[in-house]
């Protein structure tokens, strides 16, 4: 028995592992029958409440049937009772009943439209939807259940709360339904939707309802929709935009016109085109700033690059234009096209190519297809490099003209070019004489006998006064050629002019009046400085070896009885330039008889006194046969450059001694640096300097935009500073340096001190040159001419806003002088004896008191002016000849002076006098 015991016992084991087996089995058997019974229960469940829904109306209606019928048999029983005078109150039940059957069927009959709609919506499709009308009803709904809700609070209806959640419910769909009918959706927006839900469907098929959403659970995902289609909404916006840019270069079209009558054309306008590049580039650049833009960046950046083409190939264009249009007008001339033959060959090629190129987009003007043409881009670029290459040979071809005739530094190319295209037609060159010369406005140019050659035979000047040259000019051959002959013929002629004048000027000492009509106004203030230098040299000399100071004396009473002369011939009937003559004479004159009563006072008797060293003194040298202009220790020849009848200045002491200053400046090869407040005429002081000596001086208007080419190139002649940005004024310091003219740069302390820096070193090199002796040196690497005459000046006013402090290496290149306050007085006293006026002192005295009581007391806005330019310009004004025969009768001026606005604020005709 114990043997078969473990045998019993694994049967007991298996028989415990089968029973828990086919328990286990049962079980699962069991669990899914009780599982599909509870579904089971839940279908019978909901059929029995919706059959109960359905009839629930009616039973509702079934109870007010009986309720009515239990309401007669009661009213019946009270009418009996009432017989026997048994009154029997009505049954509160009945009437309780009957209100709670109202309540009920309200309730139930909302019930019942609500799943009315429901019955409606659910079997619609999604884009038949009108979700305003369904947000509206549920709304409405909504509200009655809530209001009933309020009132039945203590029934605790089940019907209420469940009726009122399934609306709620749909009111939380609406805005899922809006946003699935968002009209932004595209197919990449379901395809995330339908990754979200993890359902496939059809968006667009007819079986997509309301039903269905519902179904796919799609109101659990809510959220996540919502912002699918909030960026989608954002990408329309995107793709409407691009969408209008599309359409916008459709339409936009290049302005192409006919260009001359040559059958070529030329980009006119490009405003719009440029207005929509900036208005599309910035829409783009918002676009890529948008996190939404991922769906699009290709298309983004495709027309990013599109733009950016046509914004580079019109830009080229006008670049290519420009240049092809300025050479074009050069290369039509005959003369260019011989001199420069292989620049007009490659010419030809380029305008070959910009007229197909401009054929080809007035046939189709529209922008994004025309600049979009394959490799138009790189073929403008190298007309473009092309082009450049022949500016620079048709810049050298210019300037070796310029190195030859270097005075066409003045003018700018196209000038130059308009000469250089006409150098067979002189008279062509006439306009541009003035920018060449100082005063020198036309020529008189007539044929010799009957042959077609042209000849010079004399100037005109600004003021209309004619000289006649020497001997004629032949204007033949090239044009830079025949201008440096007129240029030394000018000085020929004004140096024999001089020498002869002054001749005349011995001889007819005592008949001035008639010697004044006979020569250049240039000239007689030359003869007359030198006649006036040799007499007081010799009273001096006389006066020292008789020991006799009376010499001076004398010879003040001729100057004065001279001036006396002059005085009674202005105030007759002259001509324009005889007036202008003899004002400017007087003018000197006037300064000399100082200097006479200056000398006689001082008791001086030695020409080495330092009185009448210091003094700007003219001399003909008969060893040099020439002029020379001595001051103190220095000595000059007079540089011959016609100035025509331009005005002198009024010259004062403080005059005398800024000339003394600049003109030891010279002599020690360095600059002169006149400072001081505006007006005190320190520009004015160095270009009258200039006139005495015969010098061409280059006035130049500096401010901060100034850099140092502009410096190394100014030579602004009309006192203009925008003229500072043409291209000829690049090369135009080249002047002074190899015509041996002087440049004066007004207001120099305006310019940036980093500009200073480079312009000093740019000066020492020239200074350096002009100490050691040279005619040639090298300056930014070119070999330049230098001739010994050339100054350099420069004016400041110091202390003003936005001046710039000089450094230290270039204020030692320059020697100051401090102009002060301008003497008025003595001023518009020698200008009023100029004028010819002969109580100048008593007159002076009220003009001076008048402007000064101006000056105090009137208006101090900018546009009055009582200051030295008003008060020179009084004499000046109103001078017609009806004044001139008053004065004639009169002998005098009126004591009555004009007011002050009678005075014009600007300048005068005649420059400004200095101090």
């Amino acid at each position: 028995m114990l043997a078969n015991l473990g045998g019993e016992w694994v049967r007991f084991q298996q028989a415990l592992l089968d029973s828990e087996a086919m328990l286990k089995k049962n079980k699962e058997r069991f669990k899914s029958s009780l599982i599909v019974s509870a579904e089971e229960f839940k279908r019978k469940m909901h059929g029995v409440v919706d059959d109960f829904h359905e009839s629930a109306l009616e039973q509702v209606s079934a109870l007010r049937s009986q309720l009515e019928t239990l309401k007669e048999e009661e009213l019946t029983i009270r009418h009996g009772l009432a017989i026997f005078k048994i009154e029997q109150p009505p049954s509160k039940e009945v009437h309780k009943m009957e209100e709670d059957l109202d309540l009920l069927q309200q309730v139930w009959q909302i019930r019942q439209e609500w799943e009315d709609h429901w019955e409606e919506w659910k079997v619609g499709q999604l884009v038949a939807l009108e979700t305003e009308s369904m947000e509206s009803t549920a709304q409405h709904m909504f509200k009655k259940l809530h209001k009933l809700s309020r009132e039945l609070k203590d029934k605790n209806w089940e019907i209420i709360g469940s009726s009122k959640k399934r609306i709620d419910q749909f009111k939380k769909t609406i805005p899922l339904i809006a946003d699935l009918r968002n009209p932004a959706m595209r197919d990449r927006h379901w395809e995330q939707i339908k990754a979200e839900v993890q359902h496939s469907f059809d968006q667009a098929g007819s079986d997509f309802t309301l039903e269905k959403i519902v179904a796919l659970g799609m109101h659990l995902h809510a959220e996540k929709i919502s912002e699918i289609s909030g960026a989608a909404s954002k990408e329309l916006s995107i793709e409407q935009s691009l969408e209008d840019i599309a359409a916008a270069w459709e339409e936009t079209v290049l302005d192409i016109a006919p260009y001359k009558d040559k059958g070529h054309h030329r980009l006119r306008g490009t405003e719009e085109v440029f207005q929509a590049l900036e208005d599309n580039q910035v829409t783009l650049s918002t676009m890529k700033a948008s996190r939404f833009v991922r769906a699009f960046e290709k298309e983004v950046d495709r027309w990013e690059r599109c733009l950016s083409l046509v914004l580079e190939v019109i830009e080229m264009i006008l670049t290519v234009q420009r240049q092809w249009m300025y050479l074009e007008n050069i290369f039509l001339g005959e003369d260019i096209r011989k001199q420069l033959p292989r620049e007009t060959t490659e010419f030809d090629k380029i305008n070959s190519s910009w007229k197909t190129i401009m054929d080809r987009l007035n046939k189709d003007n529209n922008a994004l297809r025309g600049t979009h043409y394959p490799g138009l881009l790189e073929k403008l670029t190298d007309m473009n490099n092309r082009l450049e290459e022949i500016q620079k040979s048709l810049d050298m071809y210019l300037e070796t003209k310029r190195q030859i005739f270097p005075r066409f530094y003045f003018l700018s190319n196209d000038d130059l070019l308009e000469i250089l295209g006409q150098a067979r037609n002189p008279e062509a060159v006439q306009p541009h004489l003035k920018k060449c010369f100082d005063n020198i406005k036309s020529l008189r140019i007539s044929k010799m006998g009957i042959s077609s050659k042209s000849e010079a035979n004399g100037m005109f000047s600004s003021d209309g006064e004619f000289v006649d040259f020497t001997h004629t000019v032949l204007l033949e051959g090239p044009v830079e050629a025949w201008l440096c002959d007129i240029e030394h013929t000018m000085r020929f002629t004004l140096k024999d002019c001089l020498r002869n004048c002054r001749m005349g000027l011995r001889k007819m000492t005592g008949k001035r009046d008639k010697w004044v009509r006979d020569w250049p106004g240039q000239m007689l203030i030359t003869a007359s400085q030198i006649q006036w230098t040799t007499d007081v040299t010799k009273s001096l000399m006389v006066g020292k070896e008789r020991a006799d100071k009376t010499a001076l004396k004398s010879m003040k009473k001729k100057q004065v009885s001279m001036l006396r002369r002059y005085s009674e011939a202005i105030r007759g009937n002259l001509s324009k330039i005889l007036r202008l003559k003899i004002v400017a004479l007087v003018t000197v004159e006037v300064h000399n008889r100082d200097v006479i009563d200056k000398l006689a006072k001082a008791g001086c008797c030695d020409v080495s006194s330092f009185d009448w060293l210091s003094q700007l003194r003219l001399y003909w040298d008969k060893d040099v046969d020439d002029c020379i202009i001595r001051q103190t220790n220095t000595r000059f020849l007079y540089g011959y450059e016609y100035l025509g009848n331009s005005g002198r200045l009024v010259i004062t002491p403080l005059t005398d001694r800024c000339y003394m200053t600049l003109t030891t400046a010279l002599h020690l090869n360095r600059g002169g640096s006149p400072k001081g407040p505006a007006g005190t005429g320190k520009t004015e002081t160095v270009k009258d300097l200039g006139k005495a000596m015969g010098m061409y001086v280059i006035v130049v208007n500096c401010s901060e935009g100034l850099d140092f080419k502009s410096i190394h190139g100014s030579g602004s002649v009309q006192h203009s500073p925008s003229l500072l940005n043409r291209t000829a004024l690049t090369h135009s310091c080249f002047l002074p340096r190899q015509t041996g003219a002087w440049g004066c740069f007004d207001e120099f302390n305006r310019i940036n001190i980093e500009v200073l820096s480079v312009v000093a070193q740019q000066i020492l090199s020239i200074l350096s040159a002009l100490a050691a002796g040279a005619t040639n040196f090298t300056f930014e690497g070119r070999d330049i001419r230098l001739v010994w005459s050339c100054g350099i000046f420069i004016t400041m006013n110091p202390g003003y806003a936005g001046r710039t402090e000089l450094p230290d290496n270039l204020k030692s290149m320059f020697r100051p002088i401090s102009m002060v306050v301008p003497d008025s007085t003595l001023i518009a006293e020698i200008t009023l004896f100029g004028e010819g006026f002969n109580n100048c002192k008593m007159t002076t005295k009220k003009v001076f008191t008048l402007y000064s009581l101006a000056v105090q007391q009137l208006s101090k806005q900018d546009h009055y002016d009582f200051g030295l330019r008003a008060l020179t310009s009084l004499p000046t004004s109103p001078f017609t000849p009806a004044s001139a025969r008053q004065r004639r009768r009169c002998g005098r001026r009126p004591s009555c002076l004009p007011p002050p606005s009678a005075c014009p604020p600007g300048p005068p005709p005649n420059p400004s006098p200095s101090v």
